[in-house]
Formats: structure tokens, sequence, C-alpha cells
């Protein structure tokens, strides 16, 4: 316990603190305070978004062993991908065999331009690869390799479904951003200008929306003191570019070098107290951008059960869950496969660890949860 000079040598330590934060925040609701606020009407579109499974929550262990459960699926229930990864996996023959295997991997690295999927990512790194500091800050980011391919799997899908679609107008909802640290720097303009090409040819518009940001979070209590979106309107501002990279001690590389989104906050339905997501509308978007985000305002309507959020990334993170049914038939196989692939002096001493040592450990949603 503090004694009471200590107490209040803490108190006034915490005062002098204080008191030079709320000079930073009154700094930035001077910015904040700039900022134009445009409202929102309502135009209807056919949008479509792809997710795929959220990472840790979809695998299978029985140690040593563990297997990864990836499915990417889009709002309209379509799967583009769904199969089962051994974390024992070597980088560089998981790789080779899923960018030859899949169909929209190997249309990707087709609309990309590429000679080799090992130019993509940082799903397998050479060993000239790991002398770029870029390089190791990703390794460090991205140890499990099933974080790489879990994100190049929904921009491939993504991809995909800018080029495929026959809808006069469509739109196409990123799960996030428009931005990634697990596709290497130089190969995020190819992305953009294959969303670019989709636009000119197809008439696709592509936006990211996330549900939280570290900007956001920046902003948030100047912009609530501000009273910024303090209106029954939906309605957006974009955020100046040097105002985003005060949020990020990283900023260089997270708004220019990785990302073609520019960043706007977005309530998109109305009342005082709707939540305001980030969205990112590529560079080459932003002559439309009230016209796009009132589409994707049309698509948060009715949403449920997240008011104010795109119903169709509500609906393609219904399908891209894997309920505790499908998981419990899916380990019972793991079981059975286990114990058939084994010498028949170690099938009941595997039985047994299974069903009552410390067994097989599931993922999946939760009973209750579905």
């Amino acid at each position: 316990m503090l004694d009471e000079e200590q107490l209040q040598a803490v108190e006034k330590s915490l005062r002098e603190a204080i008191a030079q934060e709320t000079a930073r925040l009154d700094r930035l609701r001077q910015k904040v305070r700039k900022l134009e606020v445009t409202e929102l009407g309502y135009r209807q579109c056919y949008a479509v978004a792809p997710v795929a499974t959220d990472g840790g929550e979809n695998n299978l262990a029985l140690e040593p062993m563990n297997v990864e459960i990836i499915r990417v699926v889009d709002s309209a229930g379509k799967v583009y991908f769904e199969g089962f990864i051994p974390l024992s996996s070597d980088p560089e023959e998981l790789g080779e065999r899923l960018f030859t295997s899949v169909p929209v991997l190997g249309n990707l690295i087709q609309v990309l331009g590429l000679s080799d999927w090992r130019e993509l990512s940082y799903l397998y790194f050479s060993e000239s690869d790991l002398h770029s500091e870029d390089v190791r800050q990703a390794v460090s980011e991205t140890r499990r390799f099933v974080k790489v391919l879990r994100d190049i799997l929904e921009w491939a899908a993504l991809v995909q479904l800018a080029f495929g679609h026959s809808h006069p107008t469509f739109l196409l909802i990123r799960d996030g951003l428009l931005r990634t640290k697990f596709v290497k720097s130089d190969m995020v303009d190819r992305l953009s200008d294959a969303f670019r090409c989709a636009h000119s040819s197809r008439g696709t518009m592509v936006v990211g929306v996330a549900k939280h940001s570290k900007a956001l979070d920046y902003l948030s209590l100047a912009l609530r003191l501000e009273g910024v979106f303090d209106r029954e309107t939906a309605c957006f501002t974009e955020v100046p570019l040097d105002l985003e990279k005060e949020a990020y001690t990283w900023s260089h590389t997270w708004t220019e070098r990785q990302c073609f989104g520019r960043l706007h906050l977005v309530k998109l339905v109305e009342g005082r107290d709707a939540p305001i997501l980030p969205v990112d509308i590529p560079e080459w978007l932003r002559y439309r951008r009230k016209e796009v985000l009132e589409y994707l305002a049309e698509t948060a309507r009715a949403s449920f059960p997240v008011p104010g959020y795109p119903y169709p990334l509500v609906e393609a993170h219904k399908h891209a869950r894997i309920s505790s049914l499908e998981m419990e038939i899916i380990s019972n196989l793991m079981s059975r496969y286990l114990i058939e692939s084994a010498d028949l002096r170690d099938k009941e001493k595997i039985l047994r660890h299974i069903t009552i040592d410390r067994g097989l450990i599931k993922g999946g949603v939760r009973r209750g949860e579905e």
C-alpha cells in the first residue's frame, strides 16, 4: 500500500502527465473540427463479400499433430476454397501444391501477371529475402504461414469476383481495409491495378470495410467531443493522410506501401449513435465515393445482428463459420483415420488417448453461439 506521501507523489505525476496529454487532445480537436462531413442517401446495387474462416478458431489438435481448417466463401454461399492445412507443412511445398491445384489461386497469379507464386507474398522466404528489413518484420508477424495463406485466398476470391460477375452495378466488399501485411509491398500495386482494370472493363466497385482501426481509435474521443457525427443522417468524412499517419508508428508502410485505399470514416445508417466504420476507397474511385458509399449504405440498412454493418459481410461470416456439429463430424473422421492408419498394437492406445486421456482438441463455433 502507498503511504500518504507516496500517494501525493503519484497524484502529482499523473496530473502532470494528463495535462500534457490533454494538450495533445486539444490539438487533435482543432484538426478534427476542420473535417468536412457529407450526408449520404441510399442506392441499390448487387453487393458481394468473400471472407475466410477466422484464424485460430478452426483447428484440430492431437499433440503433436495440428491441422488448421480454412474455408473461403462469399455472401451468396459460393465456396472458393475449403481444405485442411497440416501445420508441419513446409511452406514452399505447401505453396507449390496449392498454387498449382487450387483454381482461385492460379487465377490470381495469372491476373497479376506473375510467373512464380513465390513473387506474391510472405508465404515463402528465400535466403536472400531474409536480409530485407521488410521481410524480417513480416516473418515476425506471420510465423504461422496459415495467416498468410488465409489472406491470399481472400484476395484471390476478391479478384475472381471482380472479373467474373455479370451485374451492371456491382459492389465488392473486402472484409478489412484495402491494405495487407502479407502481400509483398511491390505486389500491392499490382492488386490495385487489377481492381482498377476490373472497374474499367466490368464496372466493379471495390471497398474495404473494417469494424475497428487504429486511426478510428485515435480519433474517436476528439470526434465525440467535437460532435462530428452527431447528426441523424448517414454520413462520411475522409481522414486526411497526415492525420491518419499520426495514429501509426509504422505509417509509411501501412498508409502508402501496403495500401491502395484512402481512409474514410462512415456512418452507414441513421441515428446519432449509429456505429462509425473505417472504410477504404481506392484512389481511382474517390471521384465516385459518395455514390459508392450510398451503395454500401444500402447494404447496411437492415443488417442484423450488427446494426449499421454491411449485410453481405454478416452473411459471408455466417457461411464461413464451422459449426460445432460440423466440427464434431470432422473430428470423428480424424479420429477414425488415425486409428485406421495405426499399427494393430497401437490402435487401442490411440483410441484410449482420444477418449480418456487429453484427447482431441477441437475448434469451430461453440454450442450456443450458432
